[in-house]
């Protein structure tokens, strides 16, 4: 009895592990779907463009290739310089102190057949949390990370330079997950059972019922 009440429970705090988590993402305007001043334009966004190769732009079609969006129909593409001292944007967050978030972002790169000359940097609170310089040609590839915040506002931002042709940021979210009411009833629930037939089996044995 008692290995199955254990293993019981284990299933269902199994169960509760895995169901789905509601979240909001904090990040205004991630996918970077282009706002009412059209190309160049990225609402949510406070931009520091070291030439006029950072902008949104998209092929109209949404995909994991290079050239499309992976999410909506728009991206963010850097293309300013090394010796302009590259571009960057960034967004301050409503946070809580000491809340752990997740923060999501796709990228994608395209050197224009020349060797790798590029950098992009992904930090929070000028804390870099993803670093990389010289990465070759490829499709959308999401980054995950992790950080707890230091307080009421953070900063999150995004920057980066590719001599030769441009780096493609889509898809940013920074959300802190959350058990839905329901997973929380459930495993209460389950525990009061399991403490209750643990209880029941307990008198049982010590009446010699078995």
């Amino acid at each position: 009895m008692k290995s199955k009440i254990l293993f019981s429970l284990s299933l269902l705090l199994a169960l509760c592990g895995t169901a789905r988590a509601a979240s909001t993402n904090l990040v205004t305007n991630g996918s970077f779907e282009q706002g009412t001043l059209g190309i160049g334009s990225f609402d949510g966004w406070t931009t520091n463009l070291g030439d006029v190769n950072t902008f949104v732009d998209s092929s109209g079609q949404t995909g994991l290739n290079y050239g499309q969006a992976s999410d909506g129909i728009w991206a963010a593409y850097f293309g300013s310089t090394s010796d302009t001292g590259g571009s960057s944007i960034s967004q301050t967050l409503a946070t809580t102190a000491n809340q752990m978030y997740t923060l999501t972002f796709d990228l994608a790169n395209d050197n224009g057949g020349l060797p790798a000359s590029n950098s992009f940097v992904a930090s929070i609170d000028n804390l870099p949390l993803f670093s990389v310089m010289n990465f070759a040609d490829q499709g959308f590839v999401q980054e995950q990370f992790s950080f707890i915040a230091t307080g009421s506002a953070t900063t999150l931002q995004f920057a980066g330079f590719n001599d030769q042709s441009y780096e493609e940021l889509d898809n940013v979210v920074v959300s802190s997950a959350v058990p839905e009411p329901s997973s929380i009833a459930l495993l209460l629930t389950g525990v009061l059972m399991f403490g209750w037939a643990a209880l029941s089996a307990r008198h049982r044995s010590a009446a010699g019922i078995f």
